[in-house]
């Protein structure tokens, strides 16, 4: 009994193995890791129009990284992402991005 449950694990864990390896690579015109985000390095909170100071709030969204003053910024701007970062895009060196 023992030795059949035992040929049955070792079956089942070289079954899962070949499964691993049969699984479709990327496509080759897609990245097979996404790039790191880019820090905006905004020193005024896109939701409260704040100075960032020394905090360290941030969200990443659409593969950019913005900085908020507090901790309620966030949420706020989870909320409606696509708004705050068009305030950002629209006007950068108003929330003190170089």
């Amino acid at each position: 009994m023992k030795r059949s449950m035992i040929a049955l694990l070792i079956t089942g864990t070289l079954g899962m193995g070949a499964l691993a390896v049969a699984a479709d690579p990327p496509a080759a015109d897609q990245p097979a890791t996404q790039p790191a985000a880019v820090d905006l390095k905004n020193t005024v909170c896109p939701v409260s129009g704040e100075d960032i100071g020394d905090s360290k709030l941030t969200v990443t969204y659409n593969n950019k990284v913005y900085h908020f003053c507090c901790d309620g910024c966030p949420a706020k701007f989870n909320k409606n992402p696509e708004k705050f970062a068009k305030r950002v895009a629209d006007d950068p060196g108003k929330y003190g991005v170089k």
